[in-house]
């Protein structure tokens, strides 16, 4: 028959076979993986001493930790987005523009913040939409010269088809400071909740066009996002060149709500600035 004395310090093995006695030293908490000092809620304590194994609580953690970000990521995808790369499905003509990059139709979505109203929309998704209000009076500027590589376009019928905001706002902004170039530099440092300085741009004469065309559900947008309409009396530039010595700006009194200014001062006559955003 053999007996086993358990021991403190170690374990001591008696054997009535052989005759003799072996002593098995007590391995360490550490050894075995208990490292932690203190307890831990989930973890395992070491039998040998006051140490924890907390592995599995840091595991635990870290799931619950991706388990979150999939879950906000998700929240942000079914709620329209971020930073370009939002749902912009119901953005159609007279939407209200949300600072996720998201829209509404014919009402404001509680908890979300309007920063525009779209007033031009591509067909595949993307389009433009304009600051709810002028963020100022201000000179196109430039007066007797023709910016490098930005177009010129001699009609309203050919104007209206420029739909460049951003690409000429880098052209006119490239050119000169912002003393030199006020409209411009203007609308390039504007920025509201969910967007940046470098975001917004002047709008390209054909979003004039695209205005003129759905003026009353554009200003419904207006309406229920808080922002003003655009009326008659709306004198805008566009980013969008005549010559070295003109630009176009609506008044939306004409057909196409474009018009070339051709007072005495040309682009250094001021007008309202709104700014658009493109999706």
């Amino acid at each position: 028959m053999k007996k086993i004395l358990l021991a403190s310090a170690g374990v001591m093995v008696i054997s009535a076979g052989t005759g003799y006695a072996a002593c098995i030293p007590t391995p360490s908490c550490a050894s075995l993986g208990y490292e932690s000092s203190s307890s831990c809620e989930g973890g395992i304590k070491c039998p040998f001493g006051n140490a924890w194994n907390c592995t599995l609580t840091d595991i635990k953690n870290k799931v619950t930790e991706i388990t979150t970000e999939i879950t906000e990521i998700k929240k942000v995808i079914e709620e329209g987005g971020v930073g370009g790369g939002g749902n912009t499905k119901d953005c159609a003509v007279g939407s209200i523009f949300y600072s996720d990059i998201s829209c509404s139709y014919g009402k404001v979505v509680d908890g979300k913040t309007p920063i525009g109203v779209v007033v031009y929309v591509d067909g595949t998704g993307g389009g433009q939409a304009m600051a709810l209000k002028s963020i100022g009076n201000y000179k196109w500027g430039g007066y007797g010269t023709d910016i490098p590589g930005l177009n010129n376009f001699t009609s309203d019928s050919s104007a209206s088809t420029d739909l460049q905001s951003c690409s000429n706002t880098i052209l006119i902004t490239a050119a000169g400071d912002k003393s030199i170039y006020p409209a411009a530099w203007a609308a390039h440092e504007y920025k509201t909740v969910g967007t940046e300085a470098g975001d917004w741009c002047l709008p390209a004469a054909g979003i004039m066009f695209s205005i003129q065309k759905s003026m009353s559900a554009i200003n419904a947008g207006f309406v229920l996002a808080g922002g003003d309409q655009l009326g008659t009396n709306s004198s805008l530039w566009s980013s969008s060149e005549n010559a070295g010595y003109y630009a176009w700006l609506s008044s939306f009194a004409q057909s196409y709500g474009l018009e070339v200014y051709r007072g005495s001062s040309g682009k250094d006559g001021s007008f309202d600035v709104r700014p658009v955003l493109e999706f």
